[in-house]
């Protein structure tokens, strides 16, 4: 399972011919959370993507889907980050990854608090799926930052009654 990150720049950067650190901040946090590949739409005519990712033509999901799958071969899904929330943890990402695991036929938004913000999964074969919340914790998953501002990350409680597959296999090796 290979999930992709789109990353979505809407206006010219504040500085022309300097690099925005909200987007190099954002394509960190992507690849640090496991998204592979990372692929920006709306970059400025002459403007470059950051190192760990490249620019796509199209904001469209589906063509967005199609390139990712061009690049990876067996990209499930893809995860739309617009720029405006460049303060997002790694780890929401991450939980997307997670989540899709399990729920591969999901839309998945990322929520705090049980506020959902504009960061979501979207499977390649299940655009059109029903969305469902995935609390993550992260301030930064709803509220707009630019990822310099400190911002709240309170880490969902752990599922206590998940079992480790690995612990099942080796009860079950002992058995033999």
């Amino acid at each position: 399972m290979t999930v992709a990150a789109h990353i979505i720049i809407s206006g010219p950067p504040s500085a022309p011919g300097v690099a925005r650190p909200e987007l190099s901040r954002l394509v960190e946090a992507a690849w640090s959370g496991g998204a592979h590949p990372i692929l920006i739409s709306g970059l400025a005519a002459g403007e470059v993507a950051p190192t760990l990712s490249r620019a796509t033509l199209s904001g469209e999901h589906a063509a967005v889907a199609a390139d990712a799958f061009g690049e990876v071969a067996g990209t499930t899904a893809v995860i739309t980050l617009p720029l405006s929330h460049a303060g997002v943890d790694p780890e929401t990402i991450t939980a997307l990854i997670a989540g899709h695991g399990r729920q591969s036929e999901q839309v998945l938004v990322a929520a705090r608090n049980g506020e959902a913000g504009p960061i979501r999964l979207t499977p390649i074969d299940h655009a059109d799926a029903p969305e469902i919340q995935l609390e993550c914790g992260d301030e930064g998953a709803v509220s707009p930052s630019d990822g310099r501002a400190s911002l709240a990350y309170e880490a969902p409680p752990a599922d206590t009654n998940a079992v480790d597959p690995w612990e099942q296999r080796g009860s079950q090796a002992e058995e033999r």
